[in-house]
């Protein structure tokens, strides 16, 4: 991966993840249904080449980073964009692959130094999410996201129907968290 990072907390730092980035590991996350069952990849198999492609094929305001810890190394990515610069505002999403990693708040952190980028550096006022994902909802909504909608079984997963839930950010809605930054060190 670059080794420069785009954001670093206490514990992840997010660096661009592109094509020649590509590994076994990752490719087994992909292919792993129980780390996409919430995913539109559920039951698909994607190629290294495959994933080569799709990265070399993101639009200039789309960006993939991989997010990294000390003790793990890469487990994951999130996807933000493409950014809507005329009305400051940007997709969000992310995906753990490294089971040891669930339910450790990487993800969190991740999606905080993400936001904190995409306000302070990018520069967009308004963050967006859908997922039918309670875990990723839970996640988001304890980060001070906002529940905006629900599309009422909107998609099937495992032969059922599953709300997709859509979320939101204000740049003005996002509150710094000290245990999220590098050194705890309170940013404005």
């Amino acid at each position: 991966m670059n080794d420069r990072p785009i954001a670093q907390g206490s514990r992840v730092t997010l660096r661009p993840f592109g094509p020649s980035d590509v590994h076994e590991r990752y490719l087994a996350w992909l292919a792993d249904p129980d780390v996409n069952a919430y995913s539109r990849r559920a039951g698909t198999k994607t190629s290294a080449d495959e994933a080569r492609t799709y990265l070399a094929s993101l639009g200039k305001d789309e960006h993939v980073v991989g997010i990294e810890t000390d003790e793990l190394g890469h487990i994951g990515n999130l996807k933000y964009g493409p950014i809507d610069r005329h009305n400051q505002r940007a997709d969000i999403s992310i995906v753990i692959g490294e089971r040891s990693a669930w339910n450790r708040g990487f993800g969190s952190e991740a999606i905080y130094l993400a936001s904190r980028h995409l306000f302070e550096v990018e520069g967009v006022n308004r963050l967006d999410a859908g997922s039918a994902n309670p875990a990723f909802l839970r996640m988001v909504v304890r980060l001070g996201w906002t529940i905006e909608g629900v599309l009422r079984e909107r998609v099937r997963i495992g032969g059922q129907f599953h709300d997709w839930t859509l979320v939101a950010l204000l740049r003005r809605e996002f509150r710094a968290i000290s245990a999220y930054e590098r050194n705890g060190v309170q940013r404005p």
